[in-house]
């Protein structure tokens, strides 16, 4: 009698450790699809945020100071770049100076690559407002018409700012 009563202890110990363990896993896949679903989210608002700061160049009209403050802003950003076409300038432009030294090439489908054939022509910050360069010179009061270009993973490359 002692030996059943011993058995059945034991039965439902393993019962309770079994119900347990089931409880324990079925509210991990509960709250594992929460928590991807949330990391999921997170990665979008992250993106939407990083690329945020450039829906004031999206298809608008800015300053020539704009255009300036851009190229200050932007010059330390790695696989980025900015080019200029100014009124004097309008065929060929130039780049706006970069840290790293790369240029995009816009194609005709919106997307951007990576221009290894030339490296284009490069100007500084302070040539941009040097008076007696001509082709270069970016009036500060002008107007120019932004233009966002994203590569193949709809991250920002290029920026294209031209004057009328």
């Amino acid at each position: 009698m002692e030996n059943i009563s011993t058995g059945l202890k034991w039965v439902i110990g393993i019962i309770v450790t079994i119900l347990i363990i089931a409880a324990g896993v079925s509210i991990y896949l509960v709250i594992n699809n929460y928590f991807i679903r949330a990391q999921e989210q997170t990665l979008a608002q992250t993106q939407m945020i990083n690329q945020a700061e450039f829906n004031s160049y999206d298809n608008k009209d800015v300053s020539g100071q704009d255009v300036i403050n851009a190229a200050m802003r932007y010059k330390g950003r790695p696989q980025f770049a900015i080019k200029i076409y100014t009124g004097e300038n309008q065929t060929k432009g130039f780049y706006a100076e970069n840290t790293y030294g790369v240029n995009y090439k816009d194609l005709d489908s919106g997307v951007v690559e990576l221009d290894q054939t030339e490296s284009g022509d490069v100007r500084s910050v302070s040539a941009m407002l040097d008076i007696k360069n001509d082709d270069c010179n970016v009036n500060t009061l002008g107007r120019f018409h932004a233009q966002v270009y994203r590569d193949k993973n709809q991250e920002v490359r290029l920026i294209v700012f031209r004057q009328p």
